[in-house]
């Protein structure tokens, strides 16, 4: 995979070929290779493809299946995106990263009102000028046709990276997945209440706490978007552990051998990709070389904000270019180390409950440690209550990557504060 910085080379233009990975999100999260793996699993039960035809596509790259064959390195970038009913309209989307070498999946993800200057490879797609919009609105303007490759384009154009490949699911693959596994179990972190059925949409009714989500309550989980104290990021970082936990289930070979049947009807039904049948076989020589647990998932980095009425997700430029060279380039920012702000997951953090709602800080434990981080058990603080959180550190430099994952935080140099871990987050009374 070339690198691209500033202005990727211009796509080809997508040739899809007949539609066959319809696994949904969580199955896409180890993209093609789950799909390629179900496609040849198929074959060698029934002696057929389950999308037609008694071979491979004659288009298949030999030299890159022999690649496969013999296990060398591979890099891949895949773009997703979960749309609804009507295929245009975004309301998840992130870009995926496989390196083989280091048997890793990195998840960006992108917040949907991220508020982009539509690129001129999009413009020029389209045939029109467009200036500002919010990123799901970029999809929307290419329509069922161009709405992935324009997609796509964006976020190279933002990103400075080379996107090998887009997923597109609809939700209600989600649904029948989740039902197909037996449900999955999330900790929901609050009430979420919301009727959007006046306006054909789904109606959300969920209770806060541990439960196992069927097929309907997971779609109202990753649906919801009102009343996070942290905006988009909050619902992104809910839709991260729910899809963090759903791939764990689905991707344990029982799991797929007593589903297969199911998975491949949701492969027909539900998802429109622009990976061939032979990419997906090749891929699948992979399988074997993903560990779920060296998973890591981030936000493209920003804050919210209104602009003439209207509220978008600015991202940073400066901040997004360290997250890109760290998830897909393997690079630490000049200048800083594996143990700085770039990277948080080799130290021991403690997390210490100074607001005012009980459990919290058990539920931030769980999701920093669900996020690859390393936790120790949440504590109380008795010290003086402050709005704001404090991520406490004992060197100049670390614990910025932290920041995002609540509402108002501010990282401060207090060695003799830390106390035995390597970081010490105190909770501000702003967390809910």
């Amino acid at each position: 995979m070339s690198r691209t910085r500033k202005h990727p080379k211009r796509r080809k233009p997508f040739n899809p070929v007949k539609t066959f990975f319809k696994v949904m999100l969580s199955i896409v999260m180890v993209f093609v290779v789950l799909a390629g793996g179900a496609c040849f699993a198929y074959h060698k039960v029934t002696g057929e493809w389950p999308f037609g035809g008694d071979t491979i596509a004659k288009d298949a790259d030999e030299t890159s299946m022999l690649d496969a064959l013999l296990g060398r390195n591979m890099k891949l970038n895949v773009a997703v995106f979960g749309v609804d009913a009507d295929g245009t309209r975004t309301d998840v989307a992130f870009v995926v990263h496989y390196d083989s070498s280091q048997e890793s999946l990195s998840l960006l993800s992108i917040p949907r009102d991220t508020r982009v200057d539509v690129c001129p490879d999009v413009e020029q797609l389209l045939g029109k000028r467009y200036g500002v919009m919010k990123f799901n609105a970029v999809h929307a303007v290419g329509g069922k046709e161009y709405g992935p490759q324009a997609a796509v384009l964006q976020l190279e154009d933002m990103l400075g990276i080379k996107i090998d490949h887009y997923v597109k699911v609809d939700f209600n693959a989600l649904v029948e997945i989740v039902d197909a596994v037996g449900g999955v179990e999330v900790d929901v972190p609050q009430d979420m209440k919301w009727d959007m059925s006046d306006t054909g949409d789904i109606k959300i009714d969920l209770k806060k706490g541990l439960q196992t989500l069927d097929g309907n309550k997971a779609l109202q989980l990753v649906r919801f978007r009102k009343g996070y104290a942290n905006g988009d990021v909050g619902r992104i970082q809910v839709q991260q552990l729910f899809l963090k936990a759903l791939a764990t289930k689905v991707l344990s070979t029982e799991s797929i051998v007593k589903n297969l049947g199911d998975y491949i009807k949701v492969m027909y039904k539900y998802v429109d990709t622009d990976v061939s049948l032979s990419d997906a076989l090749k891929y699948a020589n992979y399988i074997t070389k993903i560990d779920m647990s060296k998973m890591t998932m981030e936000t493209l980095p920003g804050v919210g904000q209104y602009i003439s009425g209207v509220s978008y997700f600015i991202h940073d430029p400066a901040e997004t270019t360290e997250v890109v060279d760290r998830l897909f380039y393997n690079v630490a920012p000049v200048g800083k180390t594996d143990g700085d702000s770039s990277n948080s997951k080799d130290l021991t953090i403690e997390v210490s409950n100074g607001g005012t709602v009980a459990g919290l800080a058990a539920r931030f434990t769980e999701l920093l440690k669900n996020e690859g981080y390393t936790v120790t058990e949440p504590t109380n603080y008795t010290g003086e209550k402050l709005g704001y959180t404090r991520i406490l550190v004992k060197n100049e430099g670390v614990g910025q990557d932290l920041v995002s994952y609540f509402k108002d935080a501010r990282v401060e140099v207090l060695p003799n504060a830390v106390g035995s871990a390597d970081i010490r987050i105190v909770l501000g009374t702003n967390e809910q």
